[in-house]
């Protein structure tokens, strides 16, 4: 089904993001690779507007993007403040909880219901997501654990939360209008409006992005991508299902570690693969 390789396709091109973000910014600011593919990608969503057939907005268009934005913004700024406070492997599990949350919210913003089996799948899917990034080492139930310790488990899992609503939101967007022309229409938004609160407080560093054109040019490319695929995959099916695919990026993440990193398969993340697939084969074949 086309909505899967879109999902997929939606996968990759984030987990790229991560990868040129750790190889082109491992001694730069977290706000230059904040700002750098936000910058990147604004051409391009502006260049494809015109190549699109006007949609026919819907009444409350401009209201829910104007909701919108400012959600998702809250999103990324509590991820980071997430990656700054504690350590990764008590913070990223968390990240694979947005489709169980969206099960809620889908449910009680656009009426979504997902078959048991596709709910079946979502939490398979979500389970192993969890499990690639916990740490072995403290035991799987580590990051749950230190949501009593560590800021940034909570921060991350308030994020998870965040994008729950702000998932649901971005297709309320496109049946108000459409897929291509939503997704960028929210990202030239979104990225104008981050990049100036970024402005106003400090946080763009020119000096920091001269060096790493290349990597800019190219995480603009992935960003840009990701949003055309995710809004694209999202209008043909719930939005559960489609963040369930999505978080497939651990896996591709995982794969640029491996190959690109030389970081070791630990036995934790087997077990994450194979449970993340199993979830991805569920909602599928059964969804």
């Amino acid at each position: 089904m086309l909505w899967i390789l879109l999902s997929v396709g939606t996968a990759f091109f984030s987990a790229s993001e991560a990868a040129l973000t750790r190889h082109g910014f491992q001694h730069a600011s977290p706000s230059s690779a904040v700002v750098a593919p936000l910058i990147f990608s604004l051409p391009l969503f502006a260049l494809t507007l015109p190549f699109l057939e006007p949609p026919q907005l819907q009444p409350g268009f401009w209201s829910v993007l104007a909701l919108l934005v400012p959600i998702n913004a809250a999103g990324y700024y509590l991820q980071n403040w997430s990656f700054k406070s504690s350590p990764l492997s008590l913070t990223v599990p968390f990240m694979a909880f947005t489709p169980v949350f969206v099960l809620g919210t889908g449910f009680l913003y656009l009426g979504e219901r997902p078959s048991a089996w596709g709910c079946l799948g979502v939490l398979v899917t979500v389970v192993g997501g969890y499990m690639l990034y916990a740490d072995e080492k403290g035991g799987v139930l580590a990051p749950f654990r230190a949501i009593l310790r560590e800021r940034g488990s909570v921060l991350m899992l308030a994020a998870a939360l965040v994008w729950s609503v702000a998932s649901v939101m971005g297709k309320q967007l496109i049946l108000l209008s459409s897929p291509i022309y939503a997704g960028c229409v929210f990202s030239l938004a979104h990225n104008a409006a981050l990049l100036l609160f970024l402005l106003l407080i400090g946080q763009v560093r020119p000096r920091e992005l001269r060096p790493r054109i290349r990597h800019q040019l190219g995480l603009g490319l992935c960003l840009y991508l990701h949003i055309i695929c995710h809004f694209a995959a999202v209008s043909m099916t719930t939005v559960a299902y489609m963040l369930s695919i999505k978080r497939l990026n651990g896996l591709f993440a995982l794969g640029f570690e491996r190959f690109l990193f030389g970081q070791p398969m630990l036995r934790h993340r087997l077990y994450g693969t194979a449970w993340m697939t199993a979830g991805a084969v569920i909602i599928a074949l059964m969804g």
